[in-house]
């Protein structure tokens, strides 16, 4: 998914007591490593799916992973997902409900669409993050935002402050003044634990694009997301508070990802939709343009 690796397993597959310890081996080299792995399992009302994700960047539980909807949708209409997974998955559906720990996301598929398209629907991410709380302020002398638990920055931003500092690709200067930034975020904005969902956003540079992107979520171990559909909703969500996003109604952007590693934009397009009105974002969904299976089979889970 636009440089990520997300793995989608039955739940049931992990023992439940060292889930979060086994999941993230299975993540980890030399294993079969990933940046996501969604545990799947039915709704015990029967009406959804229960996702949980174990992260390898923070190395703990996300409450929501915009990727892996993403993912998801793509596996549901090319493979046998149900199957696969020993779900009661029936193929046709043009809607699935998957219930994270953040709310419900409800995942549209348009088969009729050429090669498919996949929404995401992140009204429930947007709004977690209004309700956590939306704030700017300065980190290190670079004004950012937080939105829910995540760190937003501007390129123009770092420039303003740090006129040396690179994004195409981060180099190791930049990569130190980052992480000084993730360090200043629960300082400055009363954040609980240390910051590891961080969206940069940059101007598109007459891409046609309205900007690019990178997420530099773990930068002290190495770790950057090249796209991130939550990060990218985020992104949206301080660009309208930093007023480079105004109007109402319906607006559709476009944002570049999924680049080389540490280099901000690239050749995957983010696709947005979001309904703005008077008081901030009310609906919003997004749309990866590159989403391929790359392998499918039975797992053999290393011994603990």
């Amino acid at each position: 998914m636009g440089g990520n690796e997300i793995i989608l397993l039955n739940r049931a597959d992990l023992p439940r007591e060292s889930e979060l310890a086994s999941g993230l081996t299975l993540l980890s080299s030399p294993h079969l490593r990933g940046d996501q792995l969604g545990l799947i399992s039915e709704r015990e009302d029967g009406n959804g799916i229960g996702v949980k994700i174990v992260d390898i960047n923070s190395r703990d539980y996300l409450p929501v992973c915009g990727g892996l909807t993403q993912v998801f949708g793509r596996a549901y209409t090319e493979l046998d997902l149900g199957g696969l997974l020993g779900l009661d998955l029936q193929p046709g559906r043009e809607r699935i409900d998957l219930e994270m720990a953040a709310g419900e996301f409800p995942v549209l598929v348009d088969q009729s669409a050429s090669g498919c398209k996949v929404v995401s629907v992140m009204d429930s991410f947007l709004g977690s993050a209004y309700e956590e709380g939306v704030q700017v302020g300065e980190l290190a002398g670079v004004r950012s935002y937080r939105v829910g638990h995540f760190l937003v920055t501007f390129v123009e931003a770092v420039l303003e402050a740090y006129p040396e500092a690179s994004f195409d690709p981060i180099d190791q200067a930049t990569a130190e003044l980052l992480i000084k930034l993730q360090e200043r975020f629960p300082v400055v904005f009363d954040a609980d634990g240390a910051n590891r969902d961080f969206a940069v956003v940059g101007r598109s540079g007459g891409s046609g694009k309205d900007g690019k992107l990178i997420f530099p979520h773990n930068l002290s171990e190495g770790l950057v997301e090249q796209t991130c559909g939550s990060g990218t909703v985020a992104a949206v969500v301080a660009m309208v508070e930093e007023g480079i996003i105004s109007g109402t109604g319906t607006l559709n952007l476009k944002f570049a990802a999924g680049g080389e590693e540490k280099s901000i934009g690239g050749p995957e397009t983010t696709f947005v939709e979001l309904v703005l009105g008077g008081r901030g974002i009310e609906k919003i969904s997004f749309s990866h343009s590159l989403v391929e299976i790359l392998a499918r089979g039975y797992l053999g889970l290393p011994e603990s």
